[in-house]
C-alpha cells in the first residue's frame, strides 16, 4: 500500500482556490493511492433526512471508477432486501467494513447487485455535522485488515471541518477573520473572544507548523496530533497569504452548531455531536481541544440530563430531539 503524506492531505482539505466539484475531485485522486491502490475510490457527499440519504457530489479515481449511480442503487438494494434504514451506514463507526454494519452477505449482495466488483466495501465517513458529510469508499476482497486507523480518522476529522468551513464561508479573508496571525502564531489582529484565546490560537499555529516540518515524514502520527481541526471548539485556522505572498494564518469561526436544547449547554451539545458522527472520545478530544477525562465527564453530565444510561441511548436521545425540533421548525 503506498504511504500517504497526511499533512498534505490535510493541506489539501482546507484548501479554497477550487469549487466543491474539484476540491472533492482533488482530494479522492491524492488520497486514492493509499486508501484503495487496487480498486477505485470514489467520494461523495451526503445528508441525512429522517430515514433517507440524499447523496450529493460525487468523484471517483481508478481504471474503471464507479459513479454516484452504483451507489444509489446499492442503498436501494441493501434497504429493500433487510427493511433496515440506510442511513443505518452513516451511523455506524467512521472507519470501517460494510461487512461489520450489514454483515458479509448483505454486503457483497448490495456490491454485485449494483454493478460492482469485490467482496466488501471500506468507508471512511468524515462529518461536517451529525447529518451531512463526504464518505470516501471502495471495494476490498475478504479479510481486509484496516491499518493506520488513528491517521485516517483524524485526517477525516479535518475534511468535515473543512467542508463545514467551505459551507460557511466561500472565501476566508482578514475582512471576515476573527484573528488574523503570523506562522509562529503572534497575533495581528483579534476579536476580545481570539484575543483572550491568544495562547491557544498561538500553541496551534506553532503546532501546525512543526508538522509540516520533518515530522510529517518522520512521524505521521505525531505530526497530524499536533495539527488541531479546532481551537477550543470555535475556532478553524487557515491559511491566507498576502498580495506579496506573505503567509498568515486567520482563525474564523466554524463551530459545530446543533439545534438549542435547553438543557444541554453548548459545549454539552458540541460533544454530544461530535459523538453522534461516531467520534471516540479521544477523537473528540482532538476535534474540540479538550482532555479525553473531560469529554467524558461532559458526556455523562449530558446523557443525565436528558435521563438516559450509555453512548448509544445518548445518542439516539440527541438525534430525537434533533428530529423533534426541526419537525417543529418546519411547521
Amino acid at each position: 500500500m503506498t504511504r500517504l503524506d497526511f499533512i498534505g492531505a490535510i493541506e489539501l482539505a482546507y484548501a479554497r482556490e477550487k469549487d466543491d466539484a474539484a476540491w472533492l475531485e482533488e482530494l479522492t485522486r491524492f488520497v486514492a493511492p493509499a486508501f484503495s491502490p487496487c480498486s477505485p475510490t470514489t467520494s461523495y457527499l451526503f445528508d441525512l433526512h429522517d430515514e433517507d440519504v440524499q447523496l450529493g457530489l460525487a468523484a471517483s479515481v481508478g481504471e474503471t471508477p464507479y459513479s454516484r449511480d452504483h451507489y444509489a442503487v446499492s442503498h436501494e438494494i441493501g434497504h429493500a432486501t433487510t427493511g433496515r434504514a440506510k442511513r443505518v451506514v452513516y451511523e455506524c463507526e467512521m472507519f470501517t467494513l460494510l461487512s461489520r454494519v450489514i454483515g458479509a452477505d448483505m454486503t457483497k449482495r448490495t456490491i454485485q447487485g449494483a454493478g460492482m466488483r469485490g467482496d466488501d466495501s471500506l468507508g471512511l465517513r468524515a462529518n461536517a455535522t451529525p447529518d451531512s458529510g463526504v464518505l470516501i469508499t471502495t471495494q476490498v476482497s475478504d479479510g481486509f485488515r484496516i491499518r493506520n486507523r488513528a491517521l485516517w480518522t483524524r485526517f477525516a476529522a479535518h475534511v468535515g471541518t473543512a467542508l463545514r468551513l467551505r459551507r460557511r464561508q466561500h472565501e476566508p479573508s482578514p475582512d471576515t477573520a476573527l484573528a488574523v496571525l503570523d506562522p509562529l502564531g503572534r497575533l495581528e489582529h483579534g476579536t476580545a473572544g481570539t484575543i483572550a484565546a491568544r495562547h491557544d490560537l498561538a500553541s496551534a499555529a506553532q503546532g501546525m507548523d512543526r508538522a509540516r516540518g520533518k515530522l510529517r515524514r518522520l512521524d505521521p502520527e505525531r505530526a497530524s496530533a499536533l495539527w488541531r481541526t479546532m481551537v477550543r471548539g470555535e475556532w478553524s485556522l487557515v491559511d491566507w497569504f498576502d498580495h506579496d505572498g506573505k503567509r498568515f494564518l486567520l482563525a474564523h469561526d466554524n463551530q459545530i452548531r446543533v439545534t438549542r436544547h435547553r438543557s444541554l449547554t453548548e459545549r454539552e451539545r458540541q460533544v454530544v455531536a461530535c459523538a453522534a458522527m461516531s467520534h471516540s472520545n479521544k477523537l473528540i478530544a482532538y476535534d474540540l481541544g479538550l482532555s479525553t477525562g473531560t469529554v467524558a465527564v461532559i458526556l455523562g453530565r449530558a446523557a443525565k440530563k436528558l435521563g438516559v444510561s450509555g453512548r448509544v441511548a445518548l445518542i439516539r436521545a440527541f438525534r430525537e430531539l434533533e428530529r423533534q425540533r426541526e419537525d417543529e421548525g418546519n411547521e
